[in-house]
């Protein structure tokens, strides 16, 4: 029986995926789209980072569970032996350790973590910068090969040979926003 729910659960699962692919993914379909349909296409199409949010709740889940665990630990002893040999040891400078160290380890760790995600957003920021330039599609993709056959033209043109100089695209090198060369940056401020 649950073989048949695995081969069930499979195809179902192949089914959402064709359906997404064909109704929520391509970017044809979002005249059609209402408010859950636009966050369900972001969602899937990674226009933002659910990864950030959970981090952050994990972080603050750690950081309170650190902080509460070497609090309880100021209050607990432990007795060993046997008889009248008995030895009692209180766990309270392991528990101040804990509670002074473990946030700080714990916030190295998730900053180290922001800062991959950070800088996965900000290739996102400079690729839909890069989009309304109307430049290239894809920053972080690999450039795509699109040959176009080569026409035969009995009279060369002298323009097509000797195009005019244009000026290549200034971009802020903090924030990848557009701006004129030698102005400071209309987003950020910076020259």
């Amino acid at each position: 029986m649950a073989t048949v729910f695995l081969i069930l659960s499979l195809i179902l699962a192949i089914a959402a995926t064709v359906l997404a692919f064909i109704f929520i993914v391509p970017a044809k379909s979002a005249c059609r789209r209402n408010k859950f349909g636009a966050f369900i296409h972001d969602l899937l199409t990674f226009k933002f980072l659910v990864l950030e949010k959970v981090l952050q709740a994990l972080y603050i889940f750690a950081t309170a569970y650190i902080i509460f665990q070497g609090f309880f630990m100021l209050f607990m002893v432990d007795s060993y032996g046997w008889g009248s040999y008995k030895y009692t040891y209180w766990y309270g400078g392991w528990g101040l350790l804990t509670m002074i160290l473990g946030p700080i380890v714990i916030r190295l760790i998730y900053e180290g973590i922001m800062m991959a995600i950070l800088l996965v957003k900000n290739v996102i920021e400079i690729n839909k910068n890069v989009k309304k330039i109307g430049g290239i599609e894809d920053v972080s993709a690999a450039p795509s090969f699109n040959p176009t056959p080569m026409m035969h033209n009995p009279a060369p043109n002298p323009a097509m040979h000797n195009p005019a100089p244009q000026a290549a695209p200034s971009f802020c090198a903090t924030c990848g926003t557009p701006k004129q060369d030698g102005q400071p940056c209309p987003r950020c401020g910076r020259i």
